[in-house]
């Protein structure tokens, strides 16, 4: 690719988009946004089926929770089964921990059930998140949860408990000659002619070499950066309040006074001050 075929791009623009990898937010949102037969691709692989058909496919779906945190999907897809998949597109490992996972059961559940019916009705879920390395570090492809009663069988193995949310942690640094290994490696490359899957490389070479596909990649960048930038003011605005709370709390501010001065509910600052000493004057 010529970047003379993108003058009125910033150049350094450019270059980011082609480190940019599909184990990267900013290019696996363009590359499944939308796309049933990509996702259903990716999904077979994933599962080691070749049986099912994707039906609804989205990228970056936000669920609200008026009452408190709201979560953004990276994946959200549908099958013709109805069972619903959420893929999390993992690289630091801190944020795969189990308690995300159960909060996104949680809201994707809440959302799915509709008022009146019964629980029976909650679908099948797949929550599946690929991490760029092993998290677990036994050089496993796939690590799955699987959840049990403590009351064994006659063959002495412990019966599930079937809630029908299946958890897999996908491992990155796999590379075995399987279609899971290839899809790894596809994963980490920013090189679609290194990669095994025509149907990622096609994609992967739309957004990074034609024009189109150039210019909705730089409308991605340009966008998640102000949402960072607007996150990481927020977390550092959130992060000095914290700080404030637990000075005002440990020089003996009552709770309600720090809640109104600044604007938390008291059982917010309960939480932040729990483990604090309050200095004796």
């Amino acid at each position: 690719m010529s970047r003379n075929n993108f003058k009125n791009i910033d150049p350094e623009i450019i270059a980011q988009i082609q480190r940019l990898r599909l184990i990267d937010d900013d290019l696996m949102t363009v590359v499944f946004n939308g796309d049933n037969k990509i996702t259903e691709f990716l999904i077979r692989i994933l599962l080691n089926r070749n049986d099912l058909k994707v039906t609804k496919s989205m990228t970056q779906v936000e669920k609200h929770n008026l009452f408190g945190h709201s979560v953004k999907l990276d994946i959200v897809a549908e099958d013709t089964f109805k069972t619903e998949y959420n893929i999390e597109i993992q690289r630091a490992k801190h944020g795969a921990g189990a308690k995300r996972i159960r909060y996104h059961q949680a809201m994707l559940d809440s959302h799915t059930l509709q008022k009146n019916e019964d629980f029976t009705a909650l679908p099948n879920l797949y929550i599946i998140f690929i991490l760029e390395h092993d998290l677990f570090n036994r050089g496993k492809p796939i690590y799955y949860v699987n959840k049990t009663l403590d009351i064994k069988d006659e063959d002495g193995r412990y019966l599930p408990f079937n809630d029908g949310c299946n958890i897999m942690y996908v491992n990155g640094d796999y590379r075995g000659d399987t279609p899971l290994g290839k899809l790894m490696h596809d994963f980490s490359t920013p090189n679609a002619d290194e990669m095994y899957y025509d149907e990622l490389a096609k994609r992967v070479r739309f957004h990074k070499q034609d024009e189109k596909g150039v210019e909705t990649m730089c409308e991605i960048i340009e966008e998640y950066g102000d949402k960072r930038a607007a996150e990481a003011l927020k977390q550092g605005a959130e992060q000095k309040a914290v700080e404030a709370a637990r000075n005002f709390y440990e020089n003996g501010a009552s709770i309600e006074l720090i809640s109104k001065s600044l604007n938390m509910t008291p059982e917010q600052v309960k939480e932040i001050v729990k483990d604090v000493v309050v200095l004796q004057a």
